[in-house]
């Protein structure tokens, strides 16, 4: 049997930093609009980072993704009457990331059963 040095990153974890580099992509057209563009690129940088953190194993990363996802969830739920097609698609995204990270044993167990380092 071969024994593997570095535990393999589940499913719904690779399915959730996936959706955050899909997410920046759209953040990143933000670009070219003036005013925004340090906004849009402030927003690209936290998705990245946040999508790092999720494949490291950081708790911290599932936290904030977990918060940012819950709030766009919710802003989008209250402005679903002006919202059109992506931002259903965004809110439905924003729900699959959440699951994903909350729902799945395997995905629970990415965050908690770190291997001590030292």
């Amino acid at each position: 049997m071969i024994e593997q040095s570095q535990r393999r990153v589940p499913v719904p974890v690779v399915a959730a930093v996936i959706l955050l580099l899909g997410a920046a992509l759209p953040a990143s057209m933000m670009f070219a609009s003036g005013p925004s563009m340090a906004l849009g690129l402030i927003g690209v940088l936290l998705l990245l980072a946040l999508a790092y953190g999720l494949w490291r194993g950081s708790g911290r990363a599932r936290f904030w993704t977990t918060v940012f996802s819950t709030v766009s969830v919710g802003y989008g739920v209250v402005t679903i009457t002006k919202a059109g097609a992506l931002g259903l698609l965004q809110i439905v995204g924003a729900a699959v990331i959440v699951g994903l990270l909350l729902v799945p044993a395997s995905s629970r167990r990415w965050f908690h059963d770190l291997p001590a380092e030292g």
